[in-house]
C-alpha cells in the first residue's frame, strides 16, 4: 500500500496532512464498537458523520496511524490496539505540585479534591499554541477538563461561567508559584 492509499494522509478540511505527525490535524469524533453480532458508531455530541470514508486497516497500518497521530507506546494483539499518550504526559509529581498550588480544587468550577477527580488542564490548549509546561497547567476536575477540550480559553470562560475571567486566569498563571 502506498502512502497515497492511506486515508489519514489525505487532505482534511482542504489542507494537506504533512508526512509525519498528524496529532494536531485530526481529533476523535466518536468510536466504533462491535461484538455479539452488533456494530455501532458512537459519536460525540455535536458531531455529524456526513459521508464517512470507511477503511479497514491492517495491524501494521493501525500502528503506523497511531504513531503519526500521537507518537504513543503501541501494543497490538488479540484484535485490539492499545495506545498510551506519551508526548504530553504530565508526571505525577508535577500534577501534585499543580494541585497543591491551586488549593486542590478545580480552578474552573471550584469543586475540591475528594468530591471530584482532579486532572491537570493545559489552559491554552496545545492545539492553539499553548505551552506544555507548568506556566500553562491548571487544576481541573475531570468533567471541566473534558468539557473544555481544546476550546479557546476566552470562549471557555464565557461559555462555562467559570469562577474567574480569562484575564484573571492569565494573571493567576503568571504569578502562581509551584511548591
Amino acid at each position: 500500500m502506498s502512502s497515497q492509499d492511506r486515508f489519514y494522509l489525505l487532505k482534511f478540511q482542504d489542507r494537506p496532512v504533512l508526512w509525519g505527525d498528524i496529532g494536531s490535524t485530526i481529533r476523535m469524533q466518536g468510536i466504533v464498537v462491535g461484538g455479539a453480532r452488533a456494530q455501532a458508531i458512537l459519536l460525540l455530541p455535536g458531531m455529524n458523520l456526513g459521508r464517512p470514508l470507511v477503511v479497514t486497516l491492517t495491524d501494521e497500518e493501525w500502528v503506523d496511524f497511531i504513531h503519526r497521530s500521537d507518537d504513543p507506546e503501541v501494543l497490538v494483539g488479540h484484535a485490539k490496539t492499545f495506545q498510551r499518550k506519551l508526548r504530553w504526559e504530565i508526571s505525577g509529581a508535577i500534577q501534585q505540585k499543580v494541585w497543591a498550588a491551586d488549593g486542590c480544587k478545580c480552578m474552573y468550577c471550584g469543586k475540591v479534591i475528594g468530591n471530584v477527580r482532579l486532572t491537570v488542564d493545559h489552559y491554552v490548549p496545545l492545539e492553539l499554541g499553548g505551552a506544555n509546561d507548568p506556566s500553562n497547567y491548571l487544576t481541573a476536575c475531570a468533567a471541566c477538563n473534558k468539557n473544555k477540550g481544546n476550546m479557546d480559553p476566552e470562549d471557555w470562560c464565557r461559555h462555562a461561567r467559570t469562577t474567574g475571567s480569562h484575564e484573571w486566569y492569565k494573571q493567576y498563571l503568571e504569578k502562581r508559584q509551584l511548591p
